[in-house]
């Protein structure tokens, strides 16, 4: 839970930190970029949690390669990314199908052509590589390598799905007024930290987004490598532009309550293709029998994690009869 704690509070100081200096920032941030206040104090609190990433991981001992999962997988990083890719496109495809039988959303009847669809394609690839590699590091990297270090999988994947998906619904709000100060600043990063009194109002696509963060655990887990989330990640964040692009919604449809407000595409419908998946995958690849625990101290992960999917031990396993080797990783 130390692990877990840190992390919450280092993004939380990174945006308090990026509120308090947006004021003579922004001038700056609209002039080059056109972006908005509310926008410039989150891609700028982003940047600051980016930069002191390095250190803050220094700090805590969790800069180690296989522990952040930064090492090529037994098939390989590019095999491994496509699957990723592949499974990410066909779970939401399986979405997509649903939702135009379903008339929750529906093809577009002007400006559909190719070239709308491969810029959709495009765009939703180079952003959802960005996306993947960023949110996959930071969530199912150095934070799940050093949690499961004193936790077991599911608490672990449990609690960084909850902070996966509350850092999607407490964006800054937008600047109240013409007048951009410290107190206005303030009071963006505080609205978006509120908007979670609304819970209600997005909870479908907030258990959605936690079901997705427990798959790309389960993903991290089982390959001891982020290449096959990335890819997954990837997929998703494709296929959401592809449809974002090439439908519309129709909220006359029977079947509006599959989806949420968040993307319109989100929901409970999401939720469930993504359950079925993950319930595939983790019954497909069990751990092995003689699983090592999770180890109560903080050492440093072997090479070898995520192959049996629980934590390494503190130190050599004991050979046992009946057991092919004991644990791996």
């Amino acid at each position: 839970m130390r692990i877990f704690f840190a992390f919450f509070l280092y993004l939380l100081i990174c945006m308090l930190i990026s509120a308090l200096v947006l004021p003579w920032l922004q001038p700056l941030i609209a002039d080059w970029l056109g972006t908005p206040p509310d926008r410039s104090l989150y891609r700028f609190g982003m940047l600051l949690a980016a930069l002191g990433l390095p250190l803050f991981l220094r700090r805590l001992g969790l800069n180690s390669r296989p522990l952040m999962g930064w090492q090529p997988p037994p098939s390989g990083v590019r095999v491994d990314l496509l699957r990723g890719l592949g499974l990410g496109v066909a779970m939401l495809a399986l979405v997509t199908v649903i939702l135009l039988l379903g008339g929750v959303r529906q093809p577009q009847s002007t400006d559909l052509s190719l070239g709308r669809i491969f810029s959709a394609l495009t765009g939703g690839f180079v952003s959802g590589i960005a996306a993947g590699l960023l949110e996959e590091f930071f969530f199912r990297g150095p934070l799940q390598g050093g949690m499961r270090r004193s936790l077991p999988f599911w608490p672990s994947a449990l609690l960084i799905g909850l902070f996966y998906a509350m850092v999607h619904f407490v964006r800054p709000t937008p600047l109240q007024g013409p007048i951009l100060d410290i107190r206005h600043s303030l009071g963006m990063f505080i609205g978006g930290l509120a908007h979670l009194r609304e819970f209600p109002l997005f909870a479908d696509s907030f258990f959605a987004l936690v079901a997705a963060g427990v798959f790309l655990s389960m993903l991290r887990e089982r390959t001891g490598s982020l290449a096959m989330a990335v890819g997954t990640h990837a997929g998703w964040i494709l296929m959401i532009r592809l449809l974002k692009h090439t439908t519309h919604i129709n909220h006359s449809s029977p079947w509006i309550g599959l989806i949420g407000d968040y993307d319109n595409i989100t929901g409970w419908l999401a939720a469930f293709v993504i359950a079925l998946f993950s319930i595939g995958y983790w019954l497909k690849r069990p751990p092995p029998d003689g699983a090592v625990r999770a180890s109560p101290h903080p050492t440093p992960i072997p090479a070898g994690y995520g192959d049996a999917g629980t934590a390494p031990s503190t130190g050599p396993v004991p050979s046992r009869r009946g057991e092919a080797g004991g644990a791996q990783g």
